[in-house]
């Protein structure tokens, strides 16, 4: 049992059952069935602010692997104009397509340049990769 809980508290979702806990978040009172914990020793959180932090979490996660994807874009595009690296050329090209399409997408906050360098970078590299095997070949 929480040591804050006022006598006769029930669960808000529960009216009929015995709070144990009382959210950290919003003050909430909740059942042992209701309680959400991010770990054992956590303090527990209502249903309603666990969905809330899920929401959250989901959308910074997916902020993250975007921006990510576009970083490692970026610096496979500028290996990618080191010539004769086509295996590198090949990983930056469709590492910065995929950047392109998902910077369509929401989150709008994703940016759209480091894909569009990316990929003009990689273009450079396949030239100069072009060019090389073209004077090394004559």
């Amino acid at each position: 049992m929480s040591d804050a809980l006022p006598e006769g508290a029930c669960c808000a979702s529960h009216p009929d059952t015995p709070a144990s806990w009382m959210c950290a978040r919003c003050g909430s009172f909740m059942c042992p069935g209701c309680e959400r914990r991010t770990r054992p020793e956590a303090r527990p959180m209502c249903p309603a602010c666990w969905e809330l932090r899920h929401q959250r979490i989901e959308t910074n996660q997916g902020r993250s692997s975007g921006t990510a994807l576009q970083t490692a874009g970026l610096v496979l595009g500028i290996i990618a104009l080191v010539p004769m690296c086509v295996a590198v050329q090949l990983a930056s090209l469709i590492v910065n397509i995929v950047a392109l399409v998902r910077a369509k997408e929401p989150p709008a906050s994703l940016v759209r340049w480091r894909p569009i360098t990316g990929l003009a970078l990689t273009a450079v590299g396949l030239i100069l990769t072009l060019v090389t095997f073209l004077v090394g070949s004559a």
